[in-house]
């Protein structure tokens, strides 16, 4: 069976090379590979294709039968690492809590602490917004996904 950090450990350098970071690995006991990555300016097709075949020259077909998946780490799903932060400054994200609490805001910065800035609404007023900075230690995170809006 080949090993998640098998993977990891030659995939990584070709994602490098494309500018990109490795966000996850995972592989299940039918050998079926998934190699989750993104890049700053963007994840293409010919990302996938590069890193994949990188992966397949490393693995003999013969020896390890296996099914290979390379992909965007995806939009819809939560974040992993801290460079998917970096990635999404400015952008608005929903934060779940380990309290189960939620916050909503758009990232202001991301080192061991996550800050948001946050809008209320105002007391009183239905319309009126009071904007506040929001800092969430990265042990109370439990779940972070980027908010599509189509506006």
């Amino acid at each position: 069976m080949i090993v998640k950090e098998e993977i990891r450990k030659i995939a990584e350098p070709k994602i490098k090379e494309l500018d990109g970071f490795l966000v996850d690995v995972k592989v299940n006991s039918a050998n079926v590979i998934t190699v989750f990555f993104d890049r700053m300016e963007g994840v293409q097709v010919e990302h996938c294709l590069a890193i994949s075949k990188y992966i397949e020259e490393h693995f003999d077909r013969e020896v390890e039968d296996y099914e290979l998946t390379v992909c965007s780490a995806g939009l819809d799903n939560p974040f992993v690492i801290a460079e998917q932060y970096q990635k999404y400054i400015g952008k608005e994200v929903g934060v779940l809590l380990t309290n189960g609490k939620r916050k909503t805001g758009n990232i202001l910065s991301y080192e061991d602490t996550l800050m948001l800035e946050v809008a209320k609404k105002k007391k009183g007023s239905k319309k009126e917004y009071i904007v506040e900075e929001v800092s969430i230690p990265k042990e109370e995170i439990k779940e972070t996904k980027l908010k599509i809006n189509f506006k």
